[in-house]
């Protein structure tokens, strides 16, 4: 211990006296092991740490997959059939989630609501924070009406009430009590504020929706019984799959190709996150990479200046075994410093990092600097520590006789020592160039995602969902007549230029749902798909209030409610792609094989109905007061800042119906900021550790280059002193530090041509070969290589060349 005691004590005082080698190193390994356990902490709490769940490794999702690439969903005798004869599940819950309107709790609210079977919270294995969960039997119809509220509902909008157990609040026109408050969980299978039992929900309890085995609107959730495996259950549901499909085959039609599958749902809540986490990984390791690799270097190098040091030590009697201690020592003082402020580094962005992980992943909040997240960090602190004592011992060593001649200022480096400093530095600026080469091309891709066009104006358009209570408003007359009032009570407010309401809008995060359509007089090819379309329901003032142009022919108009010929608008694409050139203005098409029809009207520009990265969706427009929904979009083109429209929106819907709430109330900006911010997330992560890598790139070139210079600065006197002009001894060094340059960057070019097709899918109207891209980055390291070059060389200049000849 005492011996380790002073080569500690030495290795401080060797490393006090070459403060600017510790703290570019140090600096180095912070930066490095830091960006690493960042992004290890996303990984291990998202993707490695088990799930919060007691039973989390036995739990299942079912899903019934159809050739449209979707999950259809179960009705409710298909999750009875699964319950009873699957005897690999040892139970079966069923879900799904609606939004309802509450009453009793000051505002109305509008709450989303997670529907789901009794046993659903005993399955998972959680326990409730406050309170009790459902009983067996509560799920049936007519059980008494209980919920239980989820954490951030009950944190949120009741304050953390410990009294909240027993307290009632109506909903559905029934008086629901509160038995219980569930722990901190992960927002799947959606971000719902309470619960209810399956069999309070009015639309899944319906006798009709009770019996209808096409009747899906359920998700599937199951635990496997202890000892059974995946691929043994799912040979069960094959088999069960194919009897119901022989015993009702009116419900499992041949053209809809419905299968069934369970998938792990630790896979399941990953899935989305995990081709994004791992890339963040891979780049984290590239930067871990890069620093190594410049700690290494600069290792070497300052090994290289102590050659003489060392043959003393070894001269007086200092063994390998020893030689490797101090060095070990003096490595580790380095290393698990670096590691400690790599770790702070990491803690303090912590907060950004959970927030920018929940918008791809319901488990951000599981990422913590747990003990494994910091043990992982120190560990590769010791093992880049014992590599790098390690260098030394990996060379060909001169014999003692020659180092100790040689002076410390005149040690001149081998070829081999040359060819493994320069091998690195080629290293470092290689993954340097291919991690700005990624950024490079998400940074582009990025900015022109931002500039698509969207084909409608978002900017002073405020939109809000008005979600009617479908207890109260039952009819289609009624659903009218406020959206009537509504109407007309926003356009008569100043500064509005149109209003508008709709069953959805671009961006709105729906989800599509084309349906196939005929068209009088245009037979479909022979053998050719039919045409399908959205179909979007919109009243007078849509297209004015969304900014989307009108083409050909007229817009909707008040009269337009006409439910035996319905006027319709269609998108510019639609009619390019069905109508072959003929004009539609004045066609019928139709979607139930003539039994009605919609008479084309007008014309209208295309938009991206779903997403920005997508093509623009086919439409077709349809009075809103002939395709009547209760959740209702309202859309208000504003002269001024839309925002500050809302209250009087607020005002407006309060004053037709005061227990109506008004939600997702956002402008269009907003909306389209938000369905942007998973590719801006992605973007600015790789962004940032590019920047990471370059800076500890340069700042590894500019001590190696330091550290070369600082060797030669006898030869660079002798230079000078027989008549050497500045510019031609810079160039000279200049050259020799581009030389390797150049091939580092030759090398991440050949890398970055094919790796870069990796995240091709990622790109948007951006090619993984995008020339100015490449011009960008390798001008970028170019400029900075020679400024590192530069520098170091002409303090070297400034040295006076007697001086330098002395130092011989």
């Amino acid at each position: 211990m005492s011996d380790i005691l002073r080569d500690i004590r030495t290795a401080l005082r060797t490393l006090r006296r070459a403060p600017a080698f510790a703290l570019l190193t140090m600096a180095t390994i912070a930066l490095g092991i830091g960006a690493t356990t960042a992004v290890f902490s996303m990984v291990h709490g998202v993707l490695l740490q088990r799930l919060p769940y007691a039973n989390g490794d036995r739990l299942v999702r079912i899903m019934q997959p159809s050739a449209r690439g979707t999950d259809e969903g179960f009705s409710v005798p298909e999750i009875e059939d699964y319950r009873a004869q699957i005897p690999g599940f040892a139970a079966v819950a069923e879900y799904h989630s609606m939004a309802f309107q509450l009453y009793g709790r000051g505002e109305p609210q509008r709450v989303q609501t997670g529907v789901v079977s009794d046993a659903f919270f005993r399955m998972l294995g959680v326990q409730p924070l406050l309170g009790r969960l459902f009983r067996p039997g509560e799920d049936a119809v007519g059980a008494p009406p209980v919920v239980v509220l989820s954490y951030r509902y009950w944190q949120e909008r009741l304050g953390g009430d410990p009294t909240v157990i027993g307290t009632t609040f109506t909903m559905n026109d029934r008086i629901h009590t509160v038995i219980g408050v569930l722990p901190p969980l992960p927002t799947y299978p959606d971000a719902n504020d309470i619960w209810m039992p399956a069999g309070a929900c009015p639309f899944r309890s319906a006798p009709a929706m009770m019996h209808m085995r096409d009747g899906r609107m359920l998700e599937g959730f199951a635990l496997l019984e202890p000892g059974v495996t995946l691929d043994g259950v799912n040979g069960q549901l094959a088999l069960l799959d194919a009897r119901l499909h022989a015993a009702y085959p009116g419900a499992y039609p041949a053209d809809a190709k419905l299968g069934i599958a369970a998938t792990s749902l630790h896979d399941e809540l990953t899935r989305s996150s995990r081709p994004l986490l791992y890339m963040l990984l891979a780049t984290a390791a590239f930067v871990l990479l890069v620093a190594g690799a410049n700690f290494a270097n600069l290792l070497l190098a300052r090994q290289l200046r102590r050659a003489p040091e060392i043959a003393l030590r070894l001269a007086l009697g200092s063994g390998n075994r020893q030689l490797f201690r101090q060095l070990l020592v003096e490595s580790l003082c380095i290393t698990l410093p670096g590691a400690l402020f790599g770790i702070l580094i990491a803690a303090g962005g912590l907060g950004l990092l959970r927030a920018q992980a929940a918008r791809v992943t319901p488990r951000a909040a599981e990422i913590t600097l747990d003990p494994i997240v910091l043990a992982a960090a120190l560990g590769v602190a010791l093992v880049v520590g014992i590599g790098a004592a390690l260098v030394p011992f990996l060379r060909a060593r001169p014999s003692l006789g020659v180092a100790l001649r040689a002076g410390s200022v005149a040690t001149t480096i081998t070829r081999a020592d040359r060819r493994g400093r320069d091998m690195l530095v080629a290293a470092q600026v290689a993954v340097a160039f291919a991690l700005l080469i990624g950024a490079g091309l998400m940074t582009r891709s990025l900015v022109t995602l931002e500039r698509a066009d969207g084909g409608y104006t978002a900017s002073g358009v405020l939109s809000a969902r008005v979600d009617l209570d479908w207890t109260r408003y039952n009819a289609g007359t009624l659903v009218q007549q406020f959206t009537d009032h509504l109407l007309e009570r926003l356009r008569g407010q100043p500064g509005v230029v149109a209003a508008a309401v709709a069953s959805d809008f671009p961006l709105n995060d729906a989800q599509p749902a084309a349906q196939p359509f005929q068209i009088d007089g245009l037979p479909t090819t022979a053998g050719g798909p039919a045409p399908r379309s959205d179909f979007t329901g919109v009243s007078p003032g849509y297209f004015t209030a969304m900014g989307i142009p009108l083409l050909r022919g007229r817009a909707f108009t008040r009269a337009d409610r006409d439910t035996f010929n319905v006027p319709v608008v269609i998108a510019h694409r639609l009619a390019v792609s069905y109508w072959h050139g003929r004009d539609p203005i004045g066609t019928r098409i139709t979607t139930d094989g003539g039994k009605h029809w919609g008479t084309v009207i007008g014309v209208v520009g295309d938009v991206r109905q779903n997403a920005l990265a997508t093509d623009t969706t086919d439409e077709v427009y349809i009075p809103f007061a002939i395709a009547q929904t209760s959740d209702v979009r309202v859309l208000v083109r504003t002269l001024g800042q839309p925002q500050h429209f809302a209250p009087r929106l607020r005002a407006a819907v309060r004053e037709l119906d005061d227990r109506q709430p008004v939600v997702a109330v956002q402008t269009l900006d907003e909306l389209r900021g938000a369905r942007l911010a998973e590719p801006r997330v992605t973007t600015m992560l790789l962004l940032a550790f590019a920047v990471l890598a370059l800076v500890i790139t340069a700042g590894g070139l500019a001590g190696v280059v330091s550290n070369v210079v600082s060797q030669r600065v006898n030869e660079i006197g002798i230079r000078v002193a027989l008549g050497a002009q500045p510019g031609r001894v810079l160039w000279l060094v200049v050259r020799e530090g581009m030389t390797t340059v150049g091939v580092g960057l030759a090398v991440g070019i050949a890398g970055a041509l094919p790796g870069t097709r990796l995240i091709a899918r990622l790109l948007y109207a951006t090619t993984p070969t995008d020339p100015l891209t490449y011009v960008v980055v390798i001008t970028t390291l170019l400029a900075i290589a020679v400024l590192a070059c530069v520098l170091p060389a002409r303090r070297a200049l400034q040295v006076d060349p007697a001086h330098a000849l002395r130092a011989r």
